[in-house]
């Protein structure tokens, strides 16, 4: 049998040990590095695929790919030991084992904390969504940018009244968690304070967050599909980042790495590895010489066939994300840039 009746056919969980039944998945163990529900066997029209959120490089792999790292062998040697044979004149796939991260875990917030975090984000969803009055303001600026309340329930943006330290009083503001979740379980990192009423203090505060929070993992990682979305866009700001989401543009991830200079840097690289395409979308961060080093590190992301973009000001407003879409014209933008078809061409009103 050849390579690709292989990887279509294998039954991968003979090789994996006791894995629990997940929807249309697996979970358990690592057979590598071992720890609780870190390994996933994902079962797909070309058959078993897998991946581990520790060890692995964030892409699924083939049937072909474990034997090649369980017994530390050549492509070859895995087919054989598989059953298959290669055709004559194949020649061997370089890089076809998954490569070993070489970055460090990302620290994650205590079990405690995320307890509150996530408690905190069930009661600001439920308060926006609410009768009350007191959410009306956050209604009205979610509203006032284009985002509709499909957007607020799939990124769990809710409502509080959060401690600005500059004013000394709490303000009204719309909470934005930064999670990340898979078939068994959610991890959530950071929560995101975008105060809302008009204060008209010079250098009053937009944004805060909840103490502890940590930004080193992307915004919207809950959404990012390697493997199945073929280009990846990074951009600057979660608002941006909810805006490109709204519009569904095919086969694309949209991740957010926060304000300018904001985000692990190692982690980003390592999404941009498990993606045919990256682009990169920011603000004045390309002209920016506080900000120089974190610009070059940023295009360096960018493949051959990707762009690095830059929001411009225009009689002083900024044409990001969000700005076109309030404009209803992120849809056609996105299909001229990145040349995917958007699933939804609604302008956000």
């Amino acid at each position: 049998m050849d390579t690709k009746g292989i990887n279509a056919t294998f039954d991968l969980l003979s090789l994996t040990g006791d894995l629990r039944k997940a929807g249309g998945y697996h979970v358990g163990p690592c057979p590598f590095c071992g720890g609780e529900d870190r390994f996933t066997v994902k079962h797909t029209e070309d058959g078993d695929r897998w991946h581990c959120r520790q060890c692995g490089d964030g892409k699924y792999h083939t049937p072909i790919d474990f034997i090649m790292r369980r017994d530390g062998v050549d492509f070859k040697e895995a087919l054989k030991t598989l059953g298959g044979d290669l055709p004559a004149g194949t020649f061997t796939p370089r890089g076809s084992a998954p490569t070993q991260p070489t970055a460090k875990p990302l620290t994650l917030p205590t079990a405690e904390w995320q307890a509150e975090a996530w408690l905190e984000v069930s009661v600001a969803s439920q308060l926006l969504n609410s009768n009350q009055m007191a959410r009306q303001a956050g209604r009205e600026f979610l509203a006032s940018r284009c985002l509709q309340l499909c957007t607020w329930e799939a990124w769990r943006l809710g409502f509080t009244y959060a401690y600005d330290h500059k004013a000394k009083r709490r303000k009204p503001a719309v909470t934005i968690p930064w999670y990340d979740m898979d078939s068994m379980s959610e991890t959530i990192t950071a929560v995101k304070y975008r105060f809302v009423d008009h204060d008209p203090t010079p250098d009053a505060l937009r944004y805060s967050c909840r103490k502890g929070s940590t930004f080193g993992a992307p915004f919207g990682l809950w959404d990012a599909l390697p493997g199945i979305h073929h280009t990846l866009l990074l951009i600057e700001g979660e608002f941006n980042c909810m805006s490109v989401w709204q519009c569904r543009p095919k086969g694309v991830t949209c991740l957010s790495f926060g304000a300018q200079g904001a985000g692990d840097m190692r982690i980003l690289q390592r999404m941009a590895t498990v993606y045919e395409r990256v682009f990169v979308w920011a603000d004045d961060v390309w002209s920016n010489p506080k900000q120089v080093e974190h610009a070059k590190e940023l295009r360096a992301l960018v493949k051959a066939d990707g762009l690095a973009l830059r929001s411009v000001k225009e009689d002083g407003i900024k044409h990001d994300a969000n700005e076109l879409l309030m404009r209803g014209a992120l849809p056609d933008f996105l299909t001229h840039i990145l040349g995917v078809e958007c699933q939804s061409t609604d302008k956000g009103v």
